[in-house]
C-alpha cells in the first residue's frame, strides 16, 4: 500500500493547535515535520529567557523563523539575536536595555514597545528611522533631548502611539494618527497642547489621556482639535486607585462629560 502523506498546508494547520512539547516531539520525526513544526514553534516567542536569545543567535535559520518576540531578558546573545531574526515583525521589550541592542537590525517592524533605554540618543534615532512599515509604537520612556526631531518621513505608516507626554510633538505633525494613548501623569506643570493633535495628517478617533495632563481647555478648542473624536478614555487617579471613564459618543458630547466631570 502506497504511503499515506499529509499535504503541507494541512500539517501546518495541524501544527497550530500542537503545544510546544508536541511540536518539539514533531521534530524529530522527519525533515518535512521538523520544518513545519519550527517555524510555528518559533514563530512566536513571549519569553524569551537568556537560553532562547543564545539559541537564536547561534541558529540563524531558527532566528529567521521569528515574528514575534517579547522579552524580559538582557543577556549578552541578545543584540546578535535581534540582528538574526530578519522576518521579525513585533517587538517588545519589557524591561531596562541599551538602545545599542539595536544596531544593525534588518528587520521591519510593524509594532514595536520598550519599556525602558538606559540610553535612547542617536542609536535610538537610527532605529526609529529604519522602520517605515512601523504602525504602532509604545514607548513608556521620557523623550531624549539628544535626539534631533524626528522627521514626517520617518515612520511615515505610524496610526497608533502609546507614549509619555514628552514625545506627542515630535510623532503626532505629519502623521496619520487613529489612536494615541498619553502614558502617565504631567510634570512640572506640563499639560497637553490640544492643538497638537490638529497636527495629525488624519482626524485623531481615538484618545486616552491622563486627567493630571489636563489644563483649563475651552470646549470649543477641543472640538476644533479632535472633530472626529469617537473614542475618549481619561485616567482618574482618586485615593491610590486607578478608575478609567470611556465613553463612546460625538465629541461634542465627550467635551461635555471631561468638563463636567473634571470641573
Amino acid at each position: 500500500m502506497a504511503r499515506s502523506e499529509i499535504p503541507v498546508d494541512v500539517l501546518l494547520n495541524i501544527l497550530d493547535y500542537v503545544d510546544k512539547a508536541g511540536l518539539a516531539t514533531m521534530c524529530r520525526v522527519n525533515k518535512i515535520c521538523c520544518s513545519c513544526s519550527q517555524n510555528v514553534l518559533y514563530r512566536d516567542i513571549f519569553f524569551g529567557i537568556p537560553k532562547v536569545q543564545q539559541t537564536l543567535a547561534q541558529s540563524t535559520h531558527l532566528a529567521r523563523k521569528v515574528r514575534l518576540f517579547i522579552t524580559y531578558y538582557n543577556s549578552s546573545d541578545l543584540a546578535m539575536a535581534l540582528r538574526n531574526m530578519t522576518s521579525l515583525r513585533i517587538l517588545q521589550l519589557s524591561n531596562a536595555f541599551n538602545a545599542d541592542i539595536l544596531d544593525g537590525c534588518t528587520f521591519k517592524l510593524e509594532s514595536f514597545e520598550c519599556a525602558h533605554l538606559t540610553d535612547h540618543s542617536e542609536s535610538f534615532q537610527r532605529f526609529l528611522s529604519s522602520q517605515p512599515s512601523l504602525k504602532c509604537l509604545t514607548l513608556h520612556l521620557p523623550f531624549n533631548p539628544r535626539v534631533s526631531s524626528l522627521e514626517a518621513t520617518c515612520l511615515p505608516n505610524l496610526t497608533y502611539i502609546n507614549v509619555t507626554l514628552s514625545w506627542l510633538p515630535y510623532l503626532i505633525p505629519g502623521r496619520s494618527l487613529n489612536e494615541v494613548i498619553v502614558t502617565g501623569s504631567s510634570s512640572d506643570g506640563d499639560y497637553i497642547d490640544f492643538s497638537i493633535f490638529a497636527l495629525s495628517t488624519t482626524p485623531i478617533q481615538k484618545l486616552t489621556i491622563d486627567r493630571s495632563c489636563l489644563h483649563s481647555t475651552p470646549v470649543h478648542l477641543l472640538a476644533s482639535y479632535l472633530p472626529s473624536l469617537t473614542h475618549f478614555t481619561l485616567k482618574i487617579w482618586e485615593n491610590s486607585a486607578f478608575f478609567e471613564n470611556e465613553g463612546v459618543c460625538r465629541c461634542s458630547y465627550i467635551n461635555y462629560c471631561i468638563l463636567s466631570n473634571i470641573a
